[in-house]
């Protein structure tokens, strides 16, 4: 990790298209780190494996963060890069597709690299479907609003080892 003084710890989500779930994890973080007076600490961002620039988060997923007090409507896509890796301090992949794809494209991000939803416990005895974050894509409200379900218990885990403090 880096020194705090320095700048703050950088974060990155990673999906498929950047509309869906990373922007949710995103801006879940964020909203949970700053909630906890943190916010200045993390500096938190997605990305997609296969994002078109510019594209907005899904309505679906607009509604959802939403309904938890998050606003997604200024998201926008952004193709997943050398640049972009390089200045993540910790790399949340949504899953076992994504972070696969990541280890093949940037090999020398492989000590930042994790499955978000196993960042904090580790892979040992976790099946695939408890590792993963199913894609909303095409899906109801409802299905975006479990993926936040599905991430809100990483949090306080996530903002622990990056900030390596106790935040609970």
């Amino acid at each position: 990790m880096t020194d705090q003084a320095e700048r703050p710890v950088s974060i990155l989500y990673v999906c498929t298209g950047n509309i869906c779930r990373s922007p949710l994890g995103e801006a879940q973080l964020r909203d949970y780190a700053a909630s906890r007076g943190l916010g200045e600490r993390l500096a938190v961002s997605s990305a997609g494996t296969h994002a078109w620039d510019g594209n907005p988060a899904t309505s679906e997923a607009i509604i959802a963060g939403a309904r938890h007090g998050l606003d997604l409507t200024g998201h926008r896509a952004r193709e997943v890069r050398r640049s972009i890796t390089d200045d993540a301090d910790i790399i949340l992949a949504m899953t076992r597709q994504h972070y696969n794809f990541l280890l093949h494209s940037f090999p020398e991000s492989k000590n930042k690299l994790y499955l978000a939803l196993l960042f904090s416990r580790g892979l040992e005895g976790q099946s695939q479907a408890a590792s993963e974050v199913p894609d909303p894509i095409g899906e109801s409200v409802g299905f975006y609003l479990d993926v936040l379900e599905m991430l809100k218990p990483t949090l306080s885990g996530i903002l622990s080892v990056a900030l390596r403090e106790e935040t609970t």
